[in-house]
Parts: C-alpha cells; sequence; structure tokens
C-alpha cells in the first residue's frame, strides 16, 4: 500500500507520480466516518469525485461539505485538511502538476487555453457552481483516470489516455466558462507561512512524546483558552482530538507498514496506556488494531 508523506512543515513531501509522469490517483473509502488528512499543502493541483457519503474540506478561507455525485478542485499552494463527514463515503483524487498538461509545440491551444491554467492566470473552480450534469461527467472521467492509473498491463497506454482525459476535463470546464481569475487569496509554497503551521509543525514533529495543552498553546504564543477557541474555529474541533486522530492515523500506517507489535507502534505513536490507545482506534477505524492489521483492503491510504 502506497503511502504519502509530508514534511514537518505541512507540504507533502517529494512530488506525486514520476518525474516522467507527474501524476498520482487515490480510490479512497472510509467505513466510519473518520477519514482524516492532516491539514497540508501542495505546489499540484488537486480533483476530487465523491461517490458516496460527505466529506468536509477546511480550507484557510471556509469550510466545504464535499456530497457525493459532485466534483471539487483544490488550487496548487492551497492549505486544507479533508475530514470525515458521514458515516460512510468513498471517493476519488487525482493530484498532478499542471504542467503535465501542457505540450512543447507552442500553438493556439497552448497559447489560449493551456498557459493561462499553467501560469496561475486562471485558478480551478471549487466545483460548487458546476450543474449536476457537468460533475457527473466529469466525474466519470476522473473515476476512469484512476482506474487507468491502476492499470498494470504494459500494452495499455495508460499515461497517454490518462492525459487525454485531463484535457477532456478541461475542455468541459471552458465550455462551461467555469474557470476564474485569482482572487487576492494567500496561498502556500514550500518556506511560507501559514496561521497554524507552528501548531501542525509542531504535532507532527512531537506526537510520539507527551504533549499539553500549553505546548500547543505556546506554538501561537497565546493562551489555553483563547487557542482552544481559535483552534477550533480555523480546523472545526478541539486540538486534542485533531492530534489523537493524528496519532491514530501515524498507528494505522505503521500496522500497514511494519510487523511491529501493537504494544510497540501505542508507544511510537503517543499513547502510554494500551487500553486507551485501543478504544481511540477502534472509535477512529472501527476495529482493533489487530484487526485492522489484518485487513486486505483497510480503505483509504494513511497520509503520514
Amino acid at each position: 500500500m502506497n503511502k504519502i508523506h509530508m514534511t514537518s512543515e505541512g507540504r507533502e513531501e517529494g512530488r506525486h507520480g514520476t518525474p516522467q509522469f507527474p501524476f498520482q490517483a487515490f480510490s479512497q473509502e472510509d467505513l466510519r466516518g473518520q477519514y482524516f488528512v492532516p491539514y497540508h499543502w501542495h505546489d499540484e493541483v488537486e480533483f476530487l469525485y465523491v461517490t458516496r457519503g460527505e466529506l468536509l474540506l477546511r480550507t484557510a478561507r471556509k469550510t466545504r461539505t464535499l456530497s457525493a455525485g459532485h466534483v471539487y478542485f483544490i488550487n496548487p499552494g492551497t492549505a486544507h485538511g479533508l475530514f470525515g463527514k458521514s458515516r460512510e463515503s468513498h471517493h476519488y483524487a487525482l493530484v498532478f502538476r499542471p504542467d503535465l498538461l501542457g505540450f512543447a509545440q507552442y500553438d493556439t491551444c497552448q497559447n489560449r487555453y493551456l498557459e493561462p491554467v499553467l501560469s496561475g492566470k486562471l485558478r480551478f473552480p471549487e466545483g460548487e457552481e458546476l450543474d449536476e450534469d457537468t460533475s457527473r461527467q466529469i466525474g466519470k472521467l476522473i473515476a476512469r483516470a484512476q482506474k487507468l492509473y491502476e492499470n498494470t498491463d504494459p500494452d495499455c497506454p495508460a499515461s497517454l489516455s490518462i492525459k487525454i482525459i485531463l484535457l477532456q476535463i478541461l475542455e468541459i470546464l471552458f465550455q462551461k466558462k467555469a474557470f476564474a481569475a485569482p482572487e487576492a487569496r494567500r496561498v502556500y509554497k514550500d518556506g511560507e507561512e501559514y496561521p497554524l503551521r507552528p501548531v501542525f509543525s509542531y504535532i507532527q514533529q512531537h506526537f510520539r512524546e507527551k504533549i499539553t495543552l500549553e505546548d500547543l498553546a505556546g506554538t501561537l504564543h497565546m493562551n489555553r483558552n483563547y487557542f482552544c477557541k481559535y483552534f477550533k474555529d480555523k480546523v472545526g474541533k478541539p486540538p486534542f482530538v485533531y492530534l489523537n486522530e493524528y496519532r491514530i492515523n501515524q498507528a494505522a500506517a505503521l500496522l500497514l507498514g511494519t510487523e511491529s507489535p501493537v504494544t510497540e507502534i501505542a508507544m511510537n505513536t503517543g499513547f502510554d496506556n494500551m487500553s486507551y490507545f485501543i478504544r481511540q482506534f477502534k472509535t477512529c477505524k472501527g476495529c482493533t488494531p489487530s484487526d485492522f492489521r489484518k485487513m486486505k483492503h483497510p480503505g483509504a491510504v494513511p497520509i503520514v
């Protein structure tokens, strides 16, 4: 199982795909309403297609409910976190560098349509403004691209087919006049500051240790009461709920990627009480750590 890794600053590590084909696709299923993607950002664009249930997408500017049957777009540099909202959910995600869409030959297509997207003069729509038929049409293309990405047949021209699909999605968006000029909004690149980045960086670096509310509040030089309100307003959940979900996500990745004993994994992810660890794990994943490890298809890819 592939895992997504992030740097201590909250930026996804490396690039998606390969240098020859900078594209990656995911099929993510959540059976407990506990889907969890820590806050992060990347230089790639991300296409999401929700096929079942609902997810919560939180950015620095707003919170959106992502509903089944609709597509959504995350522009490069947008700090975001993705969380489960309904009991069950499933979605596809395509993540790729925008310059994958370009061509070596500079022609009318490159000049009129692709260059404004590649240079950031045009931004992908958030998705809510697309009508149901358009969402369904694009969603089918996203699902097809994900299945092609998983195709291991050497005779299948998957990369060519995927690029054609991405251009078809662009064609639809241009037909619907869905692209928009960038607003004066804040996007984040490596080395730049996101208001809550010190908190998330601290959690990533110290989740194996005992963490107090004072520790987290101190990263923003706030008192604990104001910090709790500020964090919940920005993230949608109290700091220790987020911290526990982060730790459980790390534990899930270790269960799938190592043969370490469950007790050792609990200790290495910040839990010094096995009963509490198992209880929290069952809340987030719907089963015990041991049962989770035995699953052939545990669902969503851990973000670590």
